[in-house]
């Protein structure tokens, strides 16, 4: 099992990748949080940057399908996207993730 994590600049962008892979079985649901904020180094001096973050919980043999799902949704403005993997769950939640997102 794996949390994926998507940072977008645009909450719209993160409330629609959200309702297309819970309906597509891709993720099972996710949290969104607006209030994320990116520092980088820009030009030589350090920036902070808005973002949106969403974490959905998912199978880890979903991560190829979500990764060409959101690519062919924003092929010129791809969010960041990658996993965490989730080490321990509670077994119904685990039991419930698997029978409730897509067959791998």
């Amino acid at each position: 099992m794996i949390l994926i994590h998507l940072i977008t600049k645009n909450f719209d962008d993160a409330i629609e990748m959200v309702d297309i892979l819970t309906k597509e079985k891709l993720i099972l649901n996710a949290v969104i949080s607006k209030e994320v904020i990116v520092r980088k180094e820009k030009e030589g001096k350090m920036v902070s940057e808005d973002r949106v973050l969403v974490m959905g919980k998912t199978k880890g043999l979903l991560f190829d399908s979500i990764d060409k799902r959101i690519r062919a949704l924003y092929p010129n403005n791809m969010p960041v996207l990658y996993s965490v993997p989730i080490t321990h769950m509670d077994w119904e939640q685990a039991d419930y993730l698997v029978k409730h997102t897509a067959r791998v």
